[in-house]
C-alpha cells in the first residue's frame, strides 16, 4: 500500500491526541506540529510521533514541517481557540492566559495563510481545517444580542454574522482555504466543530434540561445545547481526507449529539419562544445547526453519543 503522509498543525493540542491516533490506525504516517510539545500543554500527553517545533505564523517553519513530514496531505487543528481582544478579565473565560489583543486575529489568519502557501508551494493535495460553528456569530458576542436564526435546522448555507476575532478568523481562514483551491487546485474542507468534548476533558453538562426564558426575544446568545467528543472529531478528519468526488471547497457543521435531555423542539420553543414556528422542522434530538451536509456527502455518523451509555473518560 502506498504510504500515506500527513502532518497535523496544533499537534500537541487535546484535538491532535485523538486526530493522530485514528489517522495512524488506519495507516497514515502521521507528523505534529506545534510551537509547544505535548509534555507542556495544559493537560500533558505522550507520544512518540515525530515532532516539528515551530510556528504557524512562520512560512519557513511551515514549509520545514511539511518537508520533514513529506506530507500529501494536512489536518490543521493550529489555533487560538478564543478571542484575546476581550481580555485580561473575562468572566467566562479566566483561566486562558494573557495574550496580545490581536493575537487571535494573527495567528489564526496568518498562520493559516502562510501554511496555505507553504502547502501551495510544496505540493500538499489536501487540507482539512478544523473550523467552528463560531462563524455563524454564535458564540462570544460581543454586542449580547441575540443571534439571528434565518431558519431551522440552520446549515451551510446560513449566513454567517461574525462579531469577535475568533469568529471572524475563523470565516477569514474558511475563504483562505477557497482562494487557495481555485488558485492552486487544493483540495480543502473546513470542518466547523461544535463545542469540542473530550474524553480527558469532559466539559459540558449532560442530559440537561434548560430552564424556561420567557422573556427572550431572538435566537441564542452563546450556543445550540450541542457539541462534539474529539473521536468523531477524528472519524471525520479522516473522512475528510479519504472521500473522493467532493467540490474544490467544502464546510461541513459537525456535532455529536445535544446535550439535552428532551427533544430539541421542545427545548427551543420554552428557551426561544420567537422561534417556536421555526422549531416545527426539528425532530427528535436533531440539533439546531445540522449535520446532514456531513452525514451524506462524507459519510460521517457519530459514535460517541452520551446517549450510548457512560462517556469514555481518560484519566
Amino acid at each position: 500500500m502506498t504510504e500515506k503522509h500527513v502532518l497535523i498543525t496544533g499537534g500537541a493540542g487535546g484535538c491532535a491526541r485523538y486526530v493522530a491516533a485514528e489517522l495512524r490506525e488506519h495507516g497514515y504516517t502521521v507528523t505534529l506540529f506545534d510551537r509547544i510539545t505535548p509534555d507542556k500543554v495544559s493537560v500533558p500527553w505522550e507520544t512518540d510521533l515525530p515532532f516539528v517545533l515551530g510556528d504557524l505564523t512562520s512560512l519557513a517553519d511551515c514549509m520545514r514541517a511539511i518537508t520533514l513530514a513529506q506530507a500529501e496531505s494536512i489536518v490543521h487543528l493550529g489555533a487560538i481557540p478564543w478571542n484575546t481582544e476581550r481580555q485580561p478579565g473575562q468572566p467566562y473565560r479566566p483561566f486562558m492566559p494573557v495574550l496580545p489583543e490581536d493575537e487571535t486575529m494573527r495567528v489564526n489568519t496568518m498562520g493559516t495563510f502562510y501554511l496555505m502557501d507553504g502547502a501551495r508551494r510544496l505540493g500538499v493535495k489536501k487540507v482539512v481545517m478544523a473550523s467552528t460553528f463560531y462563524v455563524l456569530g454564535l458564540g462570544f458576542r460581543i454586542s449580547q444580542a441575540p443571534f439571528t436564526v434565518e431558519y431551522l435546522p440552520i446549515d451551510e448555507k446560513h449566513p454567517n454574522r461574525p462579531e469577535d476575532t475568533y469568529s471572524l478568523s475563523k470565516v477569514l481562514g474558511e475563504e483562505i482555504l477557497a482562494a487557495f483551491s481555485r488558485a492552486y487546485g487544493i483540495q480543502t474542507v473546513a470542518l466547523r466543530l461544535m463545542g469540542v468534548d473530550y474524553p480527558h476533558w469532559r466539559r459540558h453538562k449532560f442530559n440537561e434540561t434548560p430552564q424556561a426564558r420567557p422573556g427572550h426575544v431572538g435566537g441564542p446568545i452563546g450556543g445550540t445545547f450541542q457539541y462534539v467528543d474529539g473521536e468523531d472529531v477524528a472519524q471525520a478528519c479522516r473522512l475528510s481526507l479519504e472521500v473522493e468526488g467532493l467540490e474544490p471547497f467544502e464546510a461541513f457543521f459537525l456535532s455529536t449529539d445535544t446535550t439535552l435531555a428532551e427533544e430539541t423542539r421542545v427545548v427551543v420553543e420554552r428557551c426561544f419562544p420567537d422561534l417556536k414556528e421555526m422549531a416545527k422542522n426539528l425532530h427528535g434530538y436533531e440539533g439546531m445547526i445540522s449535520i446532514k451536509k456531513a452525514q451524506e456527502k462524507l459519510g460521517y455518523q457519530p459514535k460517541c453519543s452520551w446517549r450510548n451509555g457512560p462517556v469514555k473518560v481518560i484519566k
